[in-house]
């Protein structure tokens, strides 16, 4: 972040609490993820388990009291536009109010209706961001890989139409999007100066106590989250290449497509909480006892395709 080292304890003060937003975020996206996939088969028992830890990561995030935090002013603005955003996000991870959405237009509305609060929100976070560190060129993908769901939600409507010019020039706009969502991670996973800056955030976590082995695993972690989002665009990148080309209107190339994505999607969600919760031990922090409950939605694609089979 652009306001770090000038303060110490202001700089791990604020990683304190931007772990913990992160973290309940983390843990509410992973039980929306989970549930939304296997609900049919979720029972009264894990029912209960699976709200009682949404609970608590809701918990874990409104019991932050930004305001009252020994931090500096740019600090606190920073935490503010996160916490405000993650406050969204949890209306969205609700899963125990399954009614919201009645019809695809409805979902359409809701879709771009946070689109617009998470592109407000990642301006905002990017205006405290160092131009290399690895959250900029992270936000910056986001960017684009939300204006590619913007146009593909433009494409579906105009192909009721026919418009063959306006679908060409929609898909190739999506397209180029999911590049240069791609591009963008390509481009840090090679850029020495975001090594440096997750070794700088490493330093401020662990109060600058040179802990070799910790900090080869923190940026593992981190590269390692990179590279799952870079195959979550190219699997999206790819299935529009498809569509575009003509090659990809079997009924099972989009079965597999959605599969890939939420086999993607679970590990992103393991990454991250496994990030958040090396943190806050390294903080020496409390960290809450919790299961990744994607971990069980991992499947291989030799897997999937036999039981479609069968």
């Amino acid at each position: 972040m652009i306001f770090f080292n000038q303060n110490p304890e202001h700089d791990r003060n604020f990683l304190k609490i931007q772990t913990q937003l992160n973290l309940s975020y983390w843990i509410a996206a992973d039980i929306s993820h989970y549930y939304e996939l296997s609900k049919t088969n979720v029972n009264t028992y894990e029912y209960k388990k699976l709200l009682a830890q949404y609970q608590e990561a809701l918990s874990l995030s409104e019991g932050i009291d930004i305001d009252n935090l020994n931090i500096g002013k740019d600090h606190k603005y920073c935490l503010k536009a996160l916490e405000k955003f993650i406050k969204y996000c949890f209306l969205e991870f609700d899963f125990s109010k399954t009614s919201r959405f009645k019809d695809s237009e409805s979902e359409e509305t809701n879709f771009l209706h946070m689109h617009d609060i998470e592109t407000e929100f990642q301006k905002t976070y990017m205006e405290y961001l160092h131009p290399c560190e690895m959250e900029t060129y992270m936000m910056r993908s986001f960017l684009f890989f939300g204006k590619g769901c913007e146009s593909i939600m433009h494409l579906s409507s105009e192909l009721e139409f026919r418009d063959e010019e306006k679908i060409e020039d929609l898909s190739n706009e999506t397209l180029e999007n999911f590049r240069l969502a791609r591009s963008e991670l390509e481009t840090v996973l090679k850029d020495p100066n975001a090594l440096e800056c997750i070794l700088d955030e490493f330093m401020i976590i662990t109060e600058n106590k040179n802990l070799n082995e910790n900090a080869k695993e923190f940026i593992e972690l981190n590269f390692d989250y990179l590279k799952l989002w870079k195959e979550y665009y190219l699997a999206h990148e790819k299935y529009c290449t498809d569509i575009l080309h003509g090659d990809n209107e079997e009924e099972s190339e989009s079965d597999l497509f959605e599969f890939e994505c939420n086999n993607c999607l679970s590990f992103i969600n393991i990454m991250a909480i496994k990030t958040n919760l090396f943190i806050l031990k390294n903080m020496q922090l409390n960290t809450p006892n919790i299961e990744i409950f994607s971990q069980r939605l991992i499947r291989s694609p030799i897997d999937y395709i036999q039981n479609r089979r069968n």
